[in-house]
């Protein structure tokens, strides 16, 4: 009689459907971290954007502390050569010339005049949907600047005035409607004196 030589359970490895398992679990566990993971970038993005704005709005006042009105000729470009834009928003030349200024996304970022002398604009093209409503939320709500009288997204075909702020998420993502890969054109006017 031929004797079979048989291992014992505890020395044979996984069957294919305890692999199959341990796999499943492990790319659930990787799927919920890249969500995650994804989730946090984004939020940093928009937190990043907020407080660029920010930081160019107190710029662009105290270059024009002494005056009383913004002049017709203002670009991000004269901004920035000012030093009144984040230094991560810009790009220079070889020779040192600033020639684009840009958002956390690639879109332009565009300084003017506002409908008013005593008001100026600041543009953000190319705002993915999502983090575009993040952004007039955030930037509408409590402790928004005090001198912020439009916002509005949607190539400023939707706009929100002073009056009606804070901007509720509801209302912001009907303003961010571009699902397209060029994005929204979010909008903001804030008068010189806040």
């Amino acid at each position: 009689m031929l004797s079979k030589n048989i291992m014992p359970r505890s020395l044979r490895g996984f069957t294919l459907t305890e692999a199959a398992i341990v796999l499943g679990i492990v790319g659930l566990i990787l799927g919920a971290i890249w969500v995650a993971a994804a989730a946090v970038y984004n939020n940093m993005r928009v937190s990043t954007t907020t407080n660029q704005l920010l930081q160019m709005v107190q710029s662009i006042r105290s270059m024009h502390a002494t005056q009383q009105t913004v002049d017709a000729a203002i670009t991000a470009e004269l901004v920035a050569q000012a030093g009144g834009i984040p230094s991560d928003m810009i790009t220079r030349d070889a020779a040192g010339v600033v020639t684009d200024v840009t958002d956390v996304w690639g879109g332009q970022v565009n300084v003017s005049q506002g409908a008013s002398t005593d008001s100026f604009m600041i543009t953000f093209a190319n705002v993915p949907q999502g983090p575009c409503s993040d952004i007039l939320v955030r930037s509408t709500g409590p402790g928004r600047d005090t001198g912020l009288s439009i916002a509005g997204a949607g190539g400023g075909t939707a706009t929100a005035a002073a009056g009606t702020f804070p901007i509720g998420v509801a209302a912001a993502v009907g303003f961010c409607n571009v699902t397209a890969a060029a994005g929204n054109t979010l909008t903001f006017t804030f008068r010189l004196r806040g």
